[in-house]
């Protein structure tokens, strides 16, 4: 049988709140209030903020790849603003501010550096000229710039093989050109996000852009059975936000399955 929809189920990340982490056992409900965010206070409104939250999208069947898979933004919430980004299934992504990452102004190779000695391996998700997905493995030489072979249209993250207590990593777009994240002490991962963002009271594109649409969504490939894939989230509200009751989001992935 192909996979269906009862196949496919979403589930909290393992730390408090599901704020980071890698996959735990609890689903999110659809449907049901607070099911991933909690409720925004009257104090948090009139401030304005933003808060994090990490799922795990999970292909259950038995035998069967869900392959190809899209996710973008189908709707947003109403008097706040969701942007997603890639994540990982690790206890050490777990902090959600990480999503530091800026976009390329054009295709470019990637090129990173640490500030002091530090041999790590670092992985490249992204896209391609054409836009298909792509990763690269760069190793790091201290504070020796390295620069990649692939050429990127768009880097979804960059993620290190094992933290590191003393060093930060800097992503760059090309070599010595611009800075577009970093990877902070005892951090796995720097990412970008997409969607939308509250800045300033203003309602505008997140970081690395809306995609709003299939032909735009980030892609994360294959999906064997029992395996899964990471969703950073984020909601950012203006200061003086407005009461809203039962306010929903969606984030739609899709793929392709053999009969």
């Amino acid at each position: 049988m192909p996979i269906v929809s009862a196949d496919l189920k979403e589930y909290k990340s393992s730390a408090t709140n599901s704020d980071g982490a890698g996959i735990s056992a609890t689903e999110v409900v659809d449907n049901t209030d607070n099911n991933l965010f909690t409720d925004i206070t009257g104090d948090e409104a009139t401030a304005g903020g933003t808060e994090y939250r990490k799922i795990f999208r999970k292909n259950t069947h038995a035998t069967l790849t869900w392959q190809n898979i899209v996710s973008w933004l189908l709707s947003q919430p109403t008097n706040s603003a969701l942007s997603f980004g890639f994540g990982l299934d690790h206890a050490d992504d777990a902090d959600g501010g990480q999503g530091n990452m800026t976009a390329f102004g054009a295709n470019a190779v990637v090129a990173v550096v640490s500030d002091g000695a530090d041999t790590r391996q670092l992985t490249v998700v992204g896209e391609d000229a054409s836009g298909n997905r792509q990763t690269e493995t760069l190793t790091l030489n201290g504070a020796t710039e390295v620069v990649g072979s692939l050429t990127f249209s768009k880097v979804y993250a960059v993620y290190a093989n094992s933290l590191s207590a003393s060093r930060t990593v800097t992503v760059k777009q090309s070599s010595g050109g611009t800075a577009r994240g970093t990877i902070g002490t005892n951090k796995k991962i720097c990412f970008l996000w997409f969607g939308k963002k509250y800045s300033g009271g203003s309602l505008v594109n997140a970081e690395g852009g809306d995609m709003a649409s299939k032909a735009t969504g980030l892609k994360s490939g294959d999906v064997a059975p029992a395996g899964n894939f990471g969703l950073w989230y984020r909601i950012t509200w203006p200061a003086g936000a407005g009461a809203v009751t039962a306010t929903t989001t969606q984030v739609k992935s899709e793929g392709d399955t053999a009969a």
